[in-house]
């Protein structure tokens, strides 16, 4: 669910109740300016402002009493220092990068020995767990150009286990069907000679 409403405090929401159906929850974000005009307040005010939008756009009044509330603020990880990807501001990339190159292959140029990974330098899904996965394999592939990284043409088009289970359903259907065909062509011949033998006979 997107909120577009400039003065509401969230602006994406996500259903996070667990598979199983067990806990039911939802997630919100809270981005950019945000972010930073609700860092000011306290987590009761934060929390309040959250219930009353909710309340609001769902058109509950249970939305007004969570039973439970938890909130992360990634500005505050020492490391990442914000989620969930990064972005920055005109100018830096071609100040720090070649003239003409895209953001990520600023930041997924080796120095020297030293590689980087990382779903920020994916050239898909940047951002997200897809993009850490192709970005892991791309650095491990420059991290030993002397071995080949090659894949062969199954580990391609091997089929997924839901494709590979069609494939077979298919496979033994289309094999009883013509053992099926066979079958009953040698029956017809058989009984097409037994009858001209018979005729035969009679003669």
């Amino acid at each position: 669910m997107v909120i577009e409403e400039e003065g509401a405090p969230i602006g994406l929401t996500l259903d996070d109740t667990k598979p199983d159906g067990s806990v039911p929850a939802i997630m919100g974000f809270i981005l950019a300016r945000k972010c930073r005009k609700l860092s000011g307040l306290t987590k009761e005010e934060r929390l309040k402002k959250i219930c009353e939008i909710y309340s609001r756009v769902l058109g509950s009044e249970e939305a007004l009493h969570p039973v439970h509330y938890e909130e992360k603020n990634w500005c505050e990880e020492e490391y990442s220092g914000g989620c969930y990807t990064a972005y920055f501001p005109p100018g830096i990339l071609t100040q720090y990068g070649k003239p003409v190159v895209t953001r990520q292959q600023v930041l997924r140029e080796p120095v020297g020995r030293l590689y980087f990974a990382g779903t920020e330098t994916a050239t898909e899904w940047s951002g997200y767990m897809e993009g850490a996965v192709q970005a892991g394999e791309r650095a491990a592939r420059e991290e030993v150009p002397a071995i080949p990284f090659v894949t062969t043409f199954w580990e391609r088009n091997l089929p997924s286990v839901g494709g590979l289970l069609k494939m077979m359903g298919v496979s033994a259907f289309l094999s009883v069907a013509t053992v099926s065909g066979l079958a009953g062509d040698s029956g017809h011949r058989k009984e097409g000679g037994n009858s001209h033998h018979f005729q035969e006979t009679a003669d």
